[in-house]
């Protein structure tokens, strides 16, 4: 050891301005730890305003899939998560507070400002919605409207903040059978902390979904009508703020012979996949909204020669992040079968794929969600 004696000094005064704008460009992970040094700064690295400019700052930062794994045949109802860096691959764990039994499942509602909402079930008509912030481990349950209408032919959530606020709402919108031209919906308050607004809407539409893109506290989902449901006949917005439905109808000329909606560059983006001959292509649409609370299309991308899996994709940046399934039997009733889940991100702009997860199961599941995640401070 040295003899000598260390040197004391002190530390230079950062004013209160300087010490918030360093504290804005931290990570979350950074200032969720920095929130226990004391009393004071707990306040003020919790306050809205700090906690609105710090996911601001970071939400392009750091991003990660969440992917829900389940058995088929039901199209959203996962067994268990993987969660993997959009850069590297890396994969985190990601254990949900509230575990299930066999019986159970987990659906993922949405994801928004760094909290998720999930509808979770123990099997049966036990089930329950959990709003959970995976960094802070925040949690709060809310009782499940879906479990009063679960007969219905339509039942869906959607969940989203309110624009530029810390308030956030789920809608439940619900009708028994596909024919019927009234929708109702019931609507959840985080500041109520209840199901405190409902009402009915007509439309044309007989099914929307299945996943809906909440951009600005503005719900949209696809409607579809025609044989077996296959035809996107309209977009179908609810206002979270307004509690007002709109209904907007889908141009001919961007039907293909597959659909989705996405979210581009912060705006909701209308994907449509087809084959032309030998060739794949597809197409994005933006959708802006105008002041009469209709569409304007405008075609943001066009990719040749891609060909898109008929499952969940997600557009980051300039690349797209694709998601790939293989099931593998041996042909004969004694052998098991085996399924293979590629992650992958597409530079389709260089032609270059770069495989990001790998991940393999001895049975038969499949991808029942995809969806972008940032760390963020928002309370539950």
């Amino acid at each position: 050891m040295s003899d000598v004696s260390p040197k004391k000094f002190d530390l230079p005064h950062l004013g209160d301005e300087l010490l918030w704008k360093i504290f804005v460009k931290s990570d979350p992970k950074t200032v969720g730890r920095c929130r226990s040094l004391n009393r004071v700064w707990s306040y003020r690295l919790s306050t809205p305003l700090f906690v609105k400019q710090n996911f601001r700052e970071n939400k392009d930062k750091d991003g990660s899939v969440i992917i829900g794994i389940g058995y088929p045949p039901t199209d959203e109802n996962s067994q268990w998560f993987v969660r993997a860096d959009v850069e590297t691959g890396r994969q985190f764990h990601f254990g949900v507070p509230m575990q299930i039994n066999h019986f159970g499942y987990y659906s993922l509602v949405g994801d928004d400002h760094g909290n998720l909402c999930i509808r979770l079930s123990y099997g049966g008509l036990n089930s329950r919605i959990i709003i959970w912030n995976p960094l802070t481990r925040d949690i709060r349950y809310i009782s499940d409207e879906a479990s009063k209408h679960c007969c219905h032919a339509v039942s869906l959530y959607a969940f989203g903040y309110l624009q530029d606020q810390t308030e956030y709402r789920i809608v439940h919108v619900y009708k028994r059978h596909y024919a019927e031209k009234n929708m109702k919906w019931t609507l959840f308050n985080s500041i109520q902390r209840d199901w405190v607004h409902s009402g009915t809407f007509q439309s044309n539409v007989h099914k929307l979904g299945p996943k809906p893109i909440v951009q600005e506290g503005v719900v949209s989902w696809i409607g579809w009508e025609g044989v077996n449901n296959s035809d996107p006949a309209a977009i179908i917005t609810f206002s979270l703020q307004q509690r007002k439905f709109s209904e907007d109808i889908v141009p001919e000329d961007v039907k293909a012979s597959y659909h989705a909606l996405i979210q581009i560059n912060d705006n909701v983006g209308f994907m449509s996949y087809k084959n032309l001959c030998f060739t794949r292509q597809v197409s994005v649409w933006g959708l802006k909204r105008s002041a009469n609370d209709k569409h304007i299309w405008e075609k943001m991308v066009k990719v040749t020669g891609l060909g898109m899996p008929y499952s969940p994709t997600l557009f980051v940046d300039k690349d797209v992040i694709t998601l790939m399934e293989a099931r593998t039997g041996f042909g004969t009733s004694n052998d098991g079968e085996r399924t293979d889940i590629l992650l992958s991100r597409l530079k389709y702009m260089h032609q270059i794929r770069k495989h990001l997860v790998h991940r393999t199961w001895n049975e038969a599941v499949s991808v029942k969600s995809v969806s972008l995640h940032s760390n963020g401070l928002y309370m539950v």
